[in-house]
């Protein structure tokens, strides 16, 4: 689908046509083909979005999209039909971050009337907590992506959790038609071919939409039998989940004297409430988790320095879950590995033990086999339109993966949900959650900075939802973070600041970014290029244009590719040492500020 406007009006195909040749973007040879590339992008499946004539950037993204080619066809005989009365065009389930994101990227000229969003208060702003008030995310890592925040911050700069879910959740009010301040219970595909999402509101409540996005995040988190309602344990109320923790007890129940001793179950899902109890002066009576679940330390976490120091709190290493008991001791409990005490007498049992699929979790999933529409599962939503790919590689790399989706793309899940989801093939031939080590998850981290590992990540959902929806912002001319844009973003800067460059540069440069990124590099960049890099790349772009301003000179790929490999080497050299760039930014802290 594309929507063509000039000022916000209605104009044709054949102005934007034009406007798309005198970008140059487009080389001659393709040039005849314009028009017809365009009306696929019209009638086809591709959601393309909005391109408004007055907005530069979006004229140019069109005209790198039609310049990488392979835009599908339109289905023959397939017709969109009207939306019926009291039908919303696009209902997204869940108001939260993944959700903000979704409607920032779909762009400032975008007619939300249609648009109803279901969901409560953003988890970062109350239900996770404050007892770590921060974020392990820089804001360039996090901001909306209409924001284009490019400023270079390090472990120092994280974003506050409070401050971060309140800007998400302005996204959502400013931009939903309509928002229910509710949890949906059913999502169901009618045999007219729309959806009903099902409510509770003083009593059952619906309404319809042809599309739903489901943002929702995860399911219920993941219990020990012996927090269970039907738990022989007396003192199970001491058993709490990690957010309970972090929100309810880490600071309003600090230790102020005799120290409280707590056992935290579960590496990463649990490392922030590890991380709590060790701030606040809990004593950490052991860190549990298995051996094939050990932590996997950030890049860039504070949690391995002062006041912190993960690494050197208790941890027990278990190899078989069910041999892990919690049982009373006295008014406290204990815990047991085998008939090993593992700790006594402790305040509480903390557990991070990951999440259900709220979509199909086995009690209360909100999601009906009608969204199959007959399929087994959902399909996995791929980069097709290579926003991380390069033009020198085309063909030749995974296509990265964005979410899931039904066959007819009207149910899309996107972010932790999409985490949480079994909907990949494992080499067994099972339904499973798909791995970080995907090749079309890697296929997308590689445009990342180091200290993303997960497709539940904050970066790697804002990053899928800028491709799914096409999304570049207005500012795009004068600034774009090399650390996390994808080949569209970086493609239509270049375009915009430096008109000169040959196309050939471009791509090299393009290639050169991704390829610098990945690796050991990354880990000695855990929240992106430094701001000195940076400078050292917009001198060289801009020494580059100035070589084939007037068309001085002709480009040749010699010439393109000894100027990338020179650019990165010079990288390469400005990149800190390992730890350099952490311990810089935790110097600019007092430790009790950590």
């Amino acid at each position: 689908m594309l929507v063509i406007k000039n000022k916000g009006q209605p104009a044709t195909l054949t102005q934007l046509a034009r406007a798309i040749e005198r970008t140059g973007i487009v080389p001659l040879n393709k040039q005849h083909r314009i028009k017809v590339e365009l009306r696929y992008l019209q009638q086809g499946p591709e959601r393309f979005g909005e391109v408004d004539l007055d907005n530069a950037q979006q004229v140019e993204l069109a005209a790198y999209r039609i310049a990488r080619g392979q835009i599908p066809r339109p289905i023959s005989g397939r017709q969109a039909p009207s939306r019926a009365p009291g039908v919303y065009a696009l209902a997204i389930i869940g108001s939260g971050t993944t959700a903000a994101y979704y409607l920032d990227t779909l762009g400032p000229a975008h007619d939300h009337s249609g648009t109803i969003v279901i969901g409560q208060q953003n988890p970062w702003i109350h239900k996770r907590g404050q007892g770590i008030s921060y974020i392990n995310h820089t804001w360039r890592q996090v901001a909306m992506p209409s924001t284009n925040t490019r400023e270079y911050g390090g472990n120092e700069s994280f974003a506050n959790r409070a401050e971060f879910g309140r800007m998400a959740e302005a996204v959502v009010s400013r931009r939903a038609g309509r928002w229910v301040k509710s949890s949906a219970t059913r999502i169901e595909k009618l045999r007219e071919g729309v959806y009903r999402i099902s409510y509770n509101d003083r009593g059952p409540k619906s309404f319809k939409a042809e599309k739903v996005v489901f943002t929702a995040g995860a399911g219920s988190i993941r219990k020990p039998p012996e927090a269970e309602e039907n738990s022989t344990v007396r003192n199970r109320s001491r058993i709490i989940d990690m957010d309970t923790f972090i929100r309810d007890k880490a600071v309003q129940e600090k230790p102020r004297g005799a120290a409280k001793r707590v056992v935290v179950w579960g590496s990463n899902a649990a490392i922030d409430a590890v991380a709590a109890a060790k701030k606040h002066g809990w004593t950490i009576a052991a860190w549990l988790y298995s051996r094939d679940g050990q932590p996997a330390w950030l890049p860039g976490t504070r949690y391995l320095s002062e006041p912190y120091k993960l690494q050197e709190v208790h941890q027990h290493v278990y190899t078989d879950r069910r041999r892990l008991k919690i049982q009373d001791s006295g008014g406290l409990l204990k815990v047991l590995d085998g008939a090993d005490i593992v700790a006594d007498t402790v305040d509480y049992v903390v557990y991070g033990l990951g999440s259900e699929d709220l979509l199909t979790q086995r009690q209360g999933g909100v999601m009906d086999p009608s969204v199959l529409e007959g399929q087994q599962a959902l399909s996995p939503i791929l980069d097709t339109s290579g926003v991380f790919g390069n033009a020198l590689e085309q063909g030749r790399q995974a296509q990265a993966f964005l979410g899931w989706q039904n066959a007819s793309g009207t149910f899309q899940v996107f972010g932790l949900a999409a985490e949480n989801y079994a909907g990949a093939v494992d080499p067994r031939g099972n339904l499973a959650r798909i791995a970080p080590t995907d090749p079309r998850v890697m296929a997308l981290k590689q445009w990342l900075s180091g200290d993303v590992l997960t497709v539940g990540q904050l970066t790697y959902i804002r990053s899928a939802l800028r491709a799914v929806n096409h999304f570049v912002p207005g500012s795009i001319e004068h600034g774009v973070d090399y650390s996390h844009a994808d080949a569209n973003a970086l493609r239509v800067h270049l375009a915009a600041r430096y008109p000169e460059l040959p196309e050939l540069h471009a791509s090299w440069f393009i290639r050169m970014i991704k390829r610098i990124r990945v690796g050991s590099i990354q880990t000695r960049l855990p929240h992106g290029f430094t701001e000195q890099q940076v400078n050292h790349i917009e001198e060289q772009l801009r020494a580059k244009q100035e070589e084939f301003r007037g068309r001085r000179k002709q480009p040749t790929n010699i010439d393109a590719v000894n100027w990338q490999w020179q650019l990165a080497q010079a990288l390469i050299e400005l990149t800190p040492a390992p730890g350099e760039e952490v311990a810089e930014g935790l110097s600019k802290l007092r430790v009790e500020d950590r």
